[in-house]
């Protein structure tokens, strides 16, 4: 058991070091829920930063009223539930090593991939920028900050929901992959 709760400390430090380094430009602000959007997903995460991997489960709720994440190791450690009611976002951290997570960047990098572009680009502020694109029939997006790139997203499909995902921080060598189960 120990061995278990040693990786998913590792991995909660080493995923909180890179939200905490995406955070150089201002965090950016939450989006509301979209509306009338319910989805219930199981996924599988892969955090790569600086040549390092560490893999995460998660089982997302999102429903008109309310969105709730549950991030578990691959062991099935319980890791942290996220709520977010559309104006307020609550975390309750089940491992000291989680609170080097920053829910609120996390929760800010899952919207990035699944909200609706025009949802996002109205919570952006003053110097942010977010632009999607669909390519041979897969779809991404670019988000910029100060006018250079920040993120990138690439979807292996034209649906986010069901698409493979891929957001990309080129500039602190650090990825996120999304896989739905």
């Amino acid at each position: 058991m120990r061995g278990l709760i040693a990786i998913a400390v590792a991995t909660l430090l080493l995923t909180g070091c890179v939200l905490q380094l995406g955070a150089r430009p201002p965090l950016r602000p939450l989006a509301p829920l979209p509306a009338g959007e319910e989805r219930e997903l199981l996924q599988h995460l892969r955090v790569e930063f600086r040549g390092e991997r560490r893999d995460l489960m998660a089982a997302l709720l999102l429903l008109p009223q309310k969105l709730q994440l549950s991030l578990v190791s691959p062991q099935g450690v319980s890791l942290m539930d996220i709520q977010y009611d559309g104006r307020q976002l609550t975390a309750e951290r089940y491992l000291p090593a989680t609170r080097a997570l920053p829910a609120e960047a996390l929760l800010a990098d899952l919207q990035l991939v699944y909200w609706p572009l025009e949802l996002l680009r109205g919570a952006l502020p003053s110097g942010w920028s977010l632009e999607e694109r669909r390519d041979g029939g897969e779809l991404q997006r670019r988000l910029y900050y100060g006018g250079r790139l920040h993120t990138r997203v690439d979807y292996s499909g034209d649906n986010p929901w069901t698409a493979q995902v891929r957001l990309v921080q080129e500039s602190l060598d650090y990825s996120l992959a999304i896989r739905n189960l």
